[in-house]
């Protein structure tokens, strides 16, 4: 079974899983609502802190159902099946990584775009700075919830307990998903704020993806 195979099988199961869904509807009505409420920022753009919201919530989701269905798949036996053909371990990591981006990828779309177009309706066109602060939002986000789903493999292969995994994703998972985010906070004059996002979110993602897969490889099945 290719890559390409394993990425759609697992795709096609967690689309239609009641968290996604509940994602897809969710995450655009929390950023409605952020764009209604007349918070106080002390300056920092709106747009930064949905991004931050919804890459701490969808990274923390996606880190929890990607620990605990790896975890339990691991404990059933799972993946003995799969390994009678000739799959390697990493396509398996890496086609679970990709479905469950995908998805959250989408979810962030629909809602950042959720968020412009209520801008639109209660100002017109939007201004230029805010459509940049969301595209540099968008990346934000996808670098720290790229971060979350690795931390999340990373968790499901070395756990053996399903409880454990789900605790240890949604502490370790969610706090993780921030960390690309908080320095363009922090020191938006000091450094180019996508740029180090994008650098920190591949870099710690990469880290943490080869880290479960060496100890997948190492792993009795």
């Amino acid at each position: 079974m290719s890559l390409l195979l394993l990425y759609l099988d697992e795709l096609k199961g967690y689309y239609k899983s009641k968290v996604m869904i509940i994602l897809w509807i969710g995450l655009p009505l929390l950023s409605i609502l952020f764009n209604y409420l007349n918070l106080d920022t002390e300056g920092v753009p709106m747009s930064y802190l949905v991004g931050i919201f919804i890459a701490s919530i969808g990274g923390i989701l996606s880190s929890v159902m990607l620990s605990t269905s790896i975890t339990s798949e691991l404990n059933h036996h799972v993946y003995e099946l799969f390994l009678i053909r000739p799959i390697k371990r990493t396509h398996l990591i890496i086609a679970k990584f990709c479905a469950v981006y995908t998805c959250i990828v989408i979810a962030t779309f629909i809602s950042l775009t959720f968020g412009l177009i209520v801008d639109f309706l209660k100002g017109g066109l939007p201004n230029i700075n805010i459509v940049i602060h969301t595209f540099e939002s968008i990346f934000f986000t996808l670098a720290a919830i790229a971060i979350a789903c690795a931390a999340g493999i990373l968790i499901g292969i070395s756990v053996s307990n399903v409880a454990a995994s789900a605790i240890l994703s949604v502490y370790l998972g969610g706090q993780l998903s921030v960390l690309s985010l908080l320095p363009s906070l922090i020191l938006p004059d000091v450094i180019n704020p996508v740029f180090f996002g994008l650098i920190l979110g591949v870099s710690l993602t990469l880290i943490l993806l080869l880290i479960a897969s060496h100890i997948f490889h190492k792993k009795q099945l």
